[in-house]
């Protein structure tokens, strides 16, 4: 009697699937500077006082600073260029300290932009960016030219 068992085995099986790879290469984020932050000839007295500029370019005073109002003062200008439509965050510093050639110094703090922390670029890739700022004049701040540098980054969000 010849018994014949197939019921244990099993035969070997495969199987087999596709997907795609996708991937995006965006193009760089460009940030250019236009023009840096202007105070314009302001006026300091025995009281400490802020110079305040806007995004929009108008200057308010404090205290004992004082604006010449025969000079202009204008917000930080950039060019941003990337991918059309593209979402962006900017970081502006916290504050920068500004120096005469004699050594002497100023603060500059509380920077604002327009538009504020996140932007989107338009259909051609393109954006403004204004940086407004306030600036700490101490009491008695020696006179001069201050000068001093922003770092502002932009990034894909």
């Amino acid at each position: 009697m010849t018994v014949i068992m197939f019921c244990c085995q099993r035969l070997a099986q495969a199987a087999t699937a596709n997907t795609t790879i996708d991937a995006n290469i965006v193009s760089t984020l460009n940030l250019i500077a236009q023009n840096g932050i202007v105070f314009g000839d302001i006026g300091a007295s025995s009281i400490p006082g802020r110079i305040i500029i806007d995004v929009d370019g108008s200057r308010v005073s404090t205290g004992g600073a004082t604006i010449n109002t025969n000079t202009s003062g204008t917000p930080a200008n950039f060019e941003i260029s990337g991918d059309p439509n593209a979402l962006y965050i900017i970081t502006l510093p916290s504050s920068v300290v500004i120096t005469s050639a004699a050594g002497d110094s100023m603060t500059v703090d509380n920077f604002t932009s327009l538009p504020a922390a996140n932007g989107q670029l338009d259909p051609s890739g393109r954006q403004n960016l204004n940086v407004g700022a306030t600036m700490n004049v101490g009491s008695f701040q020696p006179f001069g030219a201050y000068r001093g540098l922003m770092t502002t980054t932009v990034e894909y969000n």
